[in-house]
């Protein structure tokens, strides 16, 4: 069937062999050239693809990028980033709009050290050396001075970054423009306290008037046995000198305040108030009262103090009305218990009360009564020395002896001034 052609058989078969490699390689090739058109052409593709995405990831992280800076332009943040090793800071573009300086100039700690305001400096330089040791402290306000001297005030956050061994490598911090806000908040606080100061003086003038009115029904009840009616006046003087000088006492240093020495001026006056149900036979009578009489005389603790009591049931927080109602039903105690009408000895008396007492016995010595003449003021002092620790407490004897000087310059310049002629 084949024909020798006078070649080797050996031979023709390794042609035969080297024509069939030829033929494998040849399409193998072309296998291998097809599949890496078919993957060129695919990666190709996806490249395109995601070249679309990066490019619209792109778009999206810069349009984010600028709605943040257009956020922090319109909320006036800033930022900052502190290296912690080389202490450098780096100031973004709203920071240096904030702090009103050249876009080329050099962001550094010790130019904003220089703006911050002279009375916020030290505060600002314990943040600054807390943050150069890691240590973020809380979000501070404070004020800053421009270059041209205007202040603007400033909220400072702070957030910590470390490295991957947990050591604090850099700061960053967020600055914001709060001088709006802490304007409004000015204004706001001065019309709060001009507010306050005319609801203040309306309250004044409401509480002037009502204690007018009482003073002058107090003044008529005590005019029946007092020409003048100066002795709610003078004992209210000296009533305020104790309670001034027991302040520094130290027994009494947490009870006796601004508002205690107010109202013991304001309510000492009450203290005779129940004399308005005394009959004028034993309110007047220029002898000594019979013990009947005197029984009947003692109720005029009593009428007061219900009298007082039926006000303070609508006033039951009014702590001028509390004081008066203790003043007019315990100012005749004494220290030893043998005072009326209930018998209180020592600390049981109320402070002002005992403080009353003093003021009430010095004045009605020294004044004229139908039943009496009017001492002079060393008697006085006398008969007040001999009752402490019996009539008086013992304290504030003690510091009516140091200051009974001022209480003789009370009464004689109320009694110039009644003698004195109008308009004198």
């Amino acid at each position: 069937m084949f024909r020798n052609n006078g070649l080797n058989p050996d031979l023709a078969v390794c042609q035969s062999d080297a024509h069939v490699w030829e033929m494998l390689e040849s399409a193998a090739k072309q296998v291998d050239n097809h599949i890496q058109t078919v993957l060129v052409s695919e990666m190709m593709n996806r490249y395109a693809e995601v070249s679309r995405e990066i490019e619209a990831r792109n778009r999206q992280l810069f349009q984010s990028d600028m709605n943040r800076r257009e956020a922090q332009e319109i909320a006036k943040i800033g930022s900052f980033d502190l290296d912690i090793r080389t202490q450098r800071i780096a100031w973004s573009d709203t920071m240096r709009k904030i702090l009103e300086v050249r876009p080329d100039e050099e962001s550094s700690v010790e130019r904003y050290m220089k703006m911050v305001h002279p009375d916020d400096l030290n505060a600002v330089r314990e943040t600054t050396a807390a943050l150069f040791r890691g240590v973020v402290p809380r979000e501070n306000q404070y004020r800053i001075l421009l270059d041209d001297g205007r202040i603007k005030w400033i909220n400072t956050r702070y957030r910590l970054l470390r490295d991957e061994h947990g050591e604090p490598v850099s700061i960053h911090g967020t600055i914001q423009d709060i001088t709006a806000e802490k304007d409004a908040e000015r204004r706001l606080k001065e019309y709060s306290e001009g507010l306050e100061l005319l609801v203040s003086q309306k309250v004044s003038e409401i509480s002037a008037v009502q204690l007018a009115t009482i003073y002058a029904l107090v003044s008529l009840a005590e005019s029946r046995d007092d020409d003048t009616g100066a002795h709610i006046e003078r004992t209210g003087q000296y009533c305020g000198l104790l309670a001034e000088k027991l302040r520094a006492h130290p027994l009494h240093r947490g009870e006796v305040d601004d508002d205690f020495a107010e109202n013991i001026v304001k309510a000492s006056p009450l203290h005779d108030i129940g004399k308005v149900g005394i009959p004028d036979s034993i309110l007047l009578k220029p002898a000594r009262l019979t013990p009947e009489e005197f029984e009947i005389m003692k109720t005029h603790v009593e009428i007061g103090y219900q009298t007082l009591m039926s006000v303070e049931k609508h006033y039951p927080n009014n702590a001028f009305i509390r004081m008066g109602t203790d003043i007019a039903r315990y100012h005749h105690e004494k220290w030893n218990g043998s005072g009326y009408l209930h018998g209180l000895s020592g600390e049981a008396i109320p402070l002002s009360a005992r403080i009353m007492a003093v003021a009430d016995v010095y004045d009605a010595l020294r004044s004229k009564r139908v039943y009496k003449p009017a001492y002079p003021h060393e008697r006085c002092v006398e008969i007040i020395a001999e009752g402490s620790g019996s009539h008086f407490d013992p304290t504030l004897v003690s510091l009516f002896m140091k200051n009974h000087v001022r209480f003789g310059e009370i009464f004689d310049r109320s009694v110039r001034d009644e003698l004195a002629p109008d308009g004198a």
